[in-house]
């Protein structure tokens, strides 16, 4: 029996995919196919029941499961405990991110990166923190930071408290602006239904706000209200910068902070690349275990 054998077959019992399976072992669906159909052979038994909604574990494919995944982490743990240091992670890292890279230190990661884990390839996606955990609880995306609670399920490194601030159109009149009644006749450039900063937006103004415009991406938000489109939330460190620039104005009546956490499912916190960077986030943030 043989040792990727086993940790295909963990992986796609998790995903209940093979594509899925594939990418996050940097692998190709047919090849992890064919590692499965060599266990079933060895093992004289089939695994799992295919069909069009995925691979579903059979009764005997559930047994082998939990005894699989403590041989595979006690192989992990035994290259751990052999190495002395983490050179020698080869593998890929999905990161979402829910702001620019600047304000996440992005440039120091890498950096950490290339110096203490080399095989370590780091690959960005901007998303929104409900987007980031959605494809973080489907394995599409390795860790992320995200703003507000710690859903069920994840670990978290609790980065920073964030402040953020209304921003708005140089062209915005704020002294028509006498009660938060009338920001709700505003247009605002939201961000999605599952982002903190809607959800407090609501709880603030309610849910009769006009907002026709969605974005993800702090940079398109930002662009919108230049152009006078509307107003939104953003970073108050970013927020000044702008303002200083004469671009935008800050419109300070509706701040608030929340949390900004860094976090990857707990079932994969034995994964060594999964390890690597957290310690690296750790010691960016100089945030204590």
């Amino acid at each position: 029996m043989e040792f990727y054998h086993l940790r295909s077959f963990v992986v796609v019992a998790e995903t209940k995919n093979l594509t899925q399976a594939a990418k996050r072992l940097c692998s190709t669906p047919p090849a992890i196919s064919a590692h499965i159909k060599m266990l079933e052979q060895e093992l004289e038994t089939p695994l799992f029941i295919r069909s069009s909604k995925g691979m579903a574990l059979t009764e005997k494919g559930q047994l082998l499961l939990s005894k699989a995944q403590k041989t595979l982490d006690s192989a992990i743990d035994m290259v751990n405990l052999a190495a002395d240091n983490q050179d020698e992670l080869i593998g890929n890292f999905i990161l979402g991110i829910n702001q620019n890279l600047q304000n996440l230190k992005g440039a120091e990661l890498i950096k950490n990166l290339l110096e203490h884990c080399s095989g370590i390839t780091l690959r960005f996606e901007q998303s929104s923190t409900g987007k980031i955990i959605s494809k973080i609880h489907d394995e599409k995306m390795d860790g992320g930071y995200i703003y507000g609670n710690i859903p069920e399920g994840f670990t978290a490194i609790e980065i920073k408290q964030e402040n953020i601030t209304t921003i708005a159109p140089k062209c915005f009149e704020s002294k028509n602006i006498i009660t938060c009644t009338d920001l709700t006749k505003e247009v605002w450039i939201t961000m999605d239904q599952y982002c903190p900063f809607d959800q407090t937006l609501k709880e603030k103004l309610g849910i009769n706000i006009q907002s026709k415009i969605q974005s993800d991406n702090d940079q398109s938000r930002l662009d919108l209200v230049k152009d006078g489109i509307g107003l939104s939330f953003l970073e108050l460190t970013t927020a000044k910068k702008e303002e200083e620039k004469g671009e935008i104005n800050i419109f300070p009546y509706l701040d608030f902070s929340i949390p900004l956490s860094f976090v990857v499912l707990t079932k994969r916190l034995n994964d060594p690349i999964i390890k690597a960077l957290l310690q690296e986030v750790r010691i960016l943030w100089n945030v204590m275990i």
